[in-house]
């Protein structure tokens, strides 16, 4: 018996250094997108703990204050690079891995803790996610231990002042500082309980309470934040409207890298739910609880970007990969009947495997390739004046803050481009990302009598241009 432990241990411990080697592989492979860059920026070990926390609040976009603390303090003690800042998210997300592992456990006591760190250790979005230096990871792994706490506090008859409960409260609290769509997963805890009241029957109104004390927290911290949020326009939102490609590929094909891959996954998972339906539903289930996070994940925001703006993009729901993934792997070895149960396993690992390979091994560049872009300026040896173009202020910071990190050696000169003097510089080159500037990078207005276009090159979604001063 204890043998048999012992290697199923030992097979889960080669599993999460697994998970560990798949994300640390290739991990510059990429350069930072914007939304990372503007992560870095904030992060910078030169400003105080408090520049960082209102830098982070007063962006006109969402940027997590605990993440960008803790990524604050690990370029402090090991370096302001962007790789180092990746060492922290893969880190995170290998952390998920057996908090992912122990929380199927907690939900049903067979091997399927087992099954589920093979899943998430070799998932590509799992995997992705942990490589970009974005709070996602963060919230995935707080997520697991909200939800792991969540089922302690709700069987713990003991004291209505205990370990478990304060853990719940501070973990909740700081995931949901860490991105606002954890309150789906809040709402579901409260929903839960509310339906299993007389269930739980002891401490119902302290357990209660501890859950409606999240969002106070959350207020008390982010109120500020909140009404600068409210005061900004919803016009020309980024996220598009849900259109009927959302319902035909239900988010499955982005989480698991390809229709096909999605129709497998959805497939076994509402095939387990129908087989096993008493349990499932049975209100007082854990599994009934992971359905209601998959539930609201999709219904909630979905609603609210039907009837007043779309939020619903698949990596702010994220943690829908805890229910999709417990779920299967729980429910997959309950199935009496060996050849299915056997048959559903092989599917499902050799398409994941397949899929994944090509995934991590085959990968294409998707994100703007400024390393490319500022080596070619460099090796054409004109200038070392480069001005960047982007549509407001920050977006400027955010791309030459970034710009001057990876070519921290070279003598080089970043500036916004409205501050171009033509009695001052003879030559210059306009670096554009084209995401921020609606792909306009050939600068029209340039062209006029005093300058004239020398060079132009183009990488994945930025762009370099020369202009030299007429003579």
């Amino acid at each position: 018996m204890d043998f048999q432990i012992n290697k199923k241990i030992y097979f889960l411990i080669f599993i999460i250094f697994l998970g560990f080697f798949l994300r640390l592989y290739n991990i510059n492979f990429e350069d930072l997108w914007f939304d990372e860059q503007a992560s870095f920026l904030v992060a910078d070990p030169k400003l105080t703990h408090v520049e960082t926390v209102l830098l982070s609040k007063n962006l006109d976009y969402g940027t997590s204050i605990f993440f960008n603390l803790i990524l604050k303090n690990f370029f402090q003690l090991f370096g302001y690079n962007p790789d180092i800042g990746r060492i922290l998210t893969i880190s995170i997300g290998v952390f998920s891995i057996p908090a992912l592992s122990y929380l199927t456990y907690q939900v049903k006591q067979n091997n399927g803790y087992i099954l589920v760190a093979v899943l998430s250790s070799i998932s590509w979005y799992l995997i992705s996610y942990s490589q970009e230096l974005r709070t996602y990871s963060l919230l995935f792994l707080l997520s697991i231990l909200s939800i792991i706490f969540f089922f302690k506090l709700i069987e713990e008859n003991k004291k209505v002042l205990n370990f478990n409960l304060l853990l719940f409260v501070f973990i909740s609290s700081l995931a949901a500082t860490t991105h606002i769509f954890f309150f789906i997963i809040l709402f579901s805890q409260f929903i839960f309980l509310i339906i299993n009241k007389y269930e739980i029957r002891n401490y119902f109104y302290v357990k209660l309470f501890s859950l409606i004390l999240i969002p106070l927290i959350y207020l008390f911290i982010m109120f500020d934040y909140l009404i600068l949020q409210l005061q900004l326009s919803n016009d020309d939102f980024w996220i598009p409207q849900v259109k009927l490609e959302f319902f035909a590929n239900f988010f499955f094909s982005r989480f698991f890298g390809s229709k096909i891959m999605g129709l497998i996954y959805l497939s076994t998972l509402i095939y387990l739910i129908i087989i096993h339906r008493k349990i499932v539903f049975k209100l007082s289930s854990k599994y009934f609880f992971l359905f209601l996070i998959l539930f609201f994940s999709y219904f909630l925001p979905l609603i609210y970007s039907l009837f007043k703006q779309p939020i619903l993009t698949d990596r702010y729901i994220i943690f829908v990969l805890i229910p999709v993934f417990v779920l299967i792997s729980s429910l997959i070895l309950e199935i009496q009947i060996n050849k299915l149960k056997i048959c559903l396993l092989i599917v499902l690992l050799l398409s994941t495997i397949t899929n994944n390979y090509i995934e991590i091994f085959q990968r294409e560049v998707s994100k703007p390739e400024f390393k490319n872009t500022i080596k070619y300026i460099i090796n054409k040896k004109t200038n070392n004046n480069i001005f960047v173009l982007a549509e407001h202020k920050i977006h400027q910071k955010i791309v030459s803050n970034y710009s001057k990190a990876i070519i921290l050696k070279e003598n080089m000169n970043f500036n916004f481009l409205n501050e171009i003097k033509s009695d001052d510089i003879d030559e210059f080159w306009v670096l554009c990302y084209e995401p921020l500037n609606q792909f306009k990078c050939d600068l029209k207005k340039i062209y006029s009598e005093e300058f004239t276009k020398k060079d132009r090159v183009k990488f994945k979604l930025i762009s370099a241009t020369l202009y030299k001063k007429n003579l």
